[in-house]
């Protein structure tokens, strides 16, 4: 057995023992679980090695090589995006609002932090004020990135627009039709 890969990513050790079983070569995570019970001692441990049979170590390191070039890249032709309302062209995920939302999360967590410091010298009512403050954080972030899903931009002509996602039990309904009709 030989090492042919290691990775401090857990999820990417994982992603090469895929790639290399895709293509034919036995391939193996080692040291998994030990690495994740001491977390912080990743690089102590030697990550996370992806080991090969020696007999497959050469082609192993072609592929991996390849992996890391990426030209083994998923070719993005098959993802379904809504395509634009204003020029037809295909829509790629809108990364914008995400950056507001977190500005004014960061923004949010100041504020509690500096009412922590001033309800030291405070009277009762700041106190609530940064009680009702931690809770009202949480809650306005879950329903901010409610409303970042499902946006799109236009890469040609810079269109952003909004689409809610099918329901699961209406796409559910139509395979099901599909499948139906195809028995017939």
């Amino acid at each position: 057995m030989r090492r042919a890969y290691w990775s401090a990513d857990y999820a990417e050790a994982h992603v090469v023992e895929s790639m290399l079983r895709a293509h034919g070569i036995e391939a193996w995570v080692f040291d998994a679980l030990l690495v994740r019970q001491d977390w912080f001692k990743t690089l102590t441990f030697g990550g996370y090695r992806v080991m090969v049979a020696d007999e497959d170590a050469a082609h192993a390191a072609d592929l991996i090589g390849e992996y890391r070039a990426g030209a083994l890249a998923i070719a993005d032709d098959g993802v379904d995006r809504p395509a634009c309302p204003h020029c037809a062209t295909p829509g790629r995920e809108d990364t914008q609002p995400r950056r507001v939302v977190f500005v004014v999360f960061i923004a949010l967590q100041l504020l509690v932090l500096a009412s922590a410091m001033f309800a030291t010298y405070a009277d009762a009512t700041t106190a609530i004020v940064l009680g009702g403050s931690v809770v009202a954080v949480p809650i306005a972030m879950i329903i901010a990135t409610r409303h970042l899903k499902g946006r799109y931009a236009c890469p040609r002509c810079a269109m952003r627009w909004r689409t809610h996602p099918t329901p699961f039990a209406t796409v559910m309904r139509e395979v099901e039709q599909a499948s139906r009709a195809a028995k017939l």
